[in-house]
C-alpha cells in the first residue's frame, strides 16, 4: 500500500507540472469574479500584454477593455453566469502595457463551483495579426466588389466540382455588367451548368473551354459566339483558374462583347475581297488593251513621223501609271473615304504645266464668293 508521503510527493509533482504548463504557455489564463475583478493572472501576461501579474490582480478587467468592446464583454460574462455549462467566446481589444490596443480572443468557463478556481476562468490568446488579416481581406473584398459592380466588362464565376471523378461546372455569380448585356441574372444561373443556361450545343462548347482551362491550370483566352435573345453575340473571353490546396475549384472569366468589332472586321474582309476582284478586272480588262495600244503606238512611231505620236505615247504611259496606282491601292485594301477642299486655280495651274500647250495660253482669275 502506498504511504501518505509518497502520495503527497506525487501530488506536489503533478501540481508543479500543471503550474509550469500554465506559466510557460503562450495562452493567457485569468480568473475573474462575478463583477469582473481579476483574482489571478498567469505569468504569460508579461509576454502577451507587457504587464506583471501583480499589476492586474485586484483590478477590474473592464477597465482594460476598449470602450467599444465592453458591452459585448459584459454580455459574455452574463451569459456564462446564466448558463454555467456553456462556455462563451468573445473577441475584444485589450490595452497593452505600452498603451496600444491588442485583439484578444477569450473563452470563458464558469468555475464558481470549483473550490480551487472559485470564479470565471478565461483562456485568452492574442489575435491582433489575425484581426489585421481579416480587416485587409474585408477591404480587399470591398475593392473587388466595387470593381465587380462598376466595370463595363462582364465577369462571371464558375464553380468546379471534381469530387466524383467527373468534372462538372456550375455558374455561381455574374456581374451587373454581365446581367445588363445578356439579360440573365445571378439568381437564374446560380447552380446551373453551361448547357442548362445556353443550350446543349453552345453549352458543350463553353464546357470544352472550361475543361481546357482547368486542365492547363493557367489562364486562357478565346472567342465564343452565344445566342442572346435570339441574336448571335460574339464575346472575347479571358478565363483564369482559382486553385485551393492545389486543386482547381473555381474559374473566373472576364468577357467583352466584340460583336460590332467582329462585324467591322468581316465587312473589311468583304471589301478587301471586292477590291481584289476589282484589281483582277482592272489588270485583265484594262491593261491588256492598254499594252496593245502602247505597242502599236511604238511601232507607228518607228515607221512614221508625226507631231501627235509623242503626246500619244506620254498619254498612254500616264494611263499605265494610273492603272498601276489603282492596282496598288486595291491590293492594300484602302478606300477613299475622306475628301478635302483644294484650290481649283492651283490645281488647273499644275495640270497646265504638265501638258504640251504649244501656243495656247491660260488665264487664271480668282474670285471670292
Amino acid at each position: 500500500m502506498e504511504d501518505t508521503a509518497t502520495s503527497d510527493t506525487r501530488s506536489e509533482n503533478q501540481a508543479d507540472r500543471y503550474r509550469m504548463l500554465v506559466e510557460e504557455s503562450n495562452d493567457l489564463a485569468t480568473i475573474i469574479d462575478t463583477d469582473g475583478t481579476m483574482t489571478y493572472v498567469s505569468p504569460a501576461v508579461t509576454r502577451v500584454l507587457g504587464y506583471d501579474s501583480e499589476e492586474l490582480v485586484g483590478n477590474s478587467g473592464y477597465e482594460y477593455v476598449h470602450p467599444d468592446d465592453r458591452e459585448k464583454n459584459a454580455e459574455a460574462v452574463e451569459a456564462v453566469l446564466e448558463t454555467p455549462d456553456e462556455p462563451q467566446t468573445v473577441e475584444v481589444r485589450f490595452k497593452h502595457a505600452d498603451g496600444s490596443w491588442c485583439w484578444i480572443e477569450a473563452t470563458m468557463r464558469n468555475r464558481l463551483e470549483d473550490d480551487v478556481i472559485d470564479g470565471i476562468l478565461l483562456n485568452s490568446r492574442e489575435i491582433t495579426e489575425r484581426k489585421e488579416q481579416e480587416r485587409e481581406l474585408r477591404e480587399l473584398a470591398g475593392e473587388y466588389e466595387a470593381l465587380l459592380n462598376n466595370t463595363e466588362d462582364a465577369i462571371f464565376f464558375v464553380d468546379v466540382d471534381a469530387s466524383d471523378g467527373d468534372v462538372t461546372f456550375e455558374f455561381d455569380r455574374i456581374s451587373p455588367a454581365y446581367e445588363r448585356q445578356t439579360g440573365l441574372t445571378t439568381e437564374e444561373v446560380r447552380g446551373e451548368t453551361p448547357r442548362d443556361v445556353f443550350g446543349e450545343q453552345a453549352g458543350a462548347e463553353l464546357e470544352a473551354n472550361y475543361h481546357r482551362c482547368a486542365k492547363a491550370r493557367e489562364p486562357i483566352s478565346y472567342q465564343e459566339e452565344l445566342e442572346i435573345d435570339e441574336e448571335a453575340h460574339i464575346w472575347q473571353t479571358n478565363l483564369a483558374p482559382v486553385l485551393t490546396d492545389g486543386d482547381v475549384t473555381r474559374l473566373v472569366g472576364i468577357t467583352r462583347n466584340v460583336t460590332d468589332r467582329v462585324e467591322r472586321e468581316r465587312q473589311l474582309r468583304r471589301q478587301k475581297e471586292r477590291l481584289d476582284e476589282f484589281a483582277s478586272v482592272v489588270s485583265h480588262d484594262l491593261r491588256n488593251p492598254l499594252n496593245v495600244a502602247q505597242g502599236r503606238a511604238t511601232i507607228l512611231d518607228e515607221q512614221t513621223e508625226s507631231e501627235h505620236l509623242d503626246p500619244l505615247l506620254r498619254a498612254l504611259d500616264r494611263m499605265e501609271a494610273i492603272v498601276e496606282d489603282t492596282l496598288t491601292l486595291a491590293r492594300q485594301g484602302e478606300t477613299i473615304d475622306e475628301t478635302e477642299s483644294v484650290s481649283l486655280t492651283d490645281l488647273v495651274g499644275k495640270c497646265w504645266g504638265t501638258v504640251d500647250t504649244d501656243a495656247a495660253t491660260l488665264e487664271l482669275t480668282s474670285s471670292s464668293a
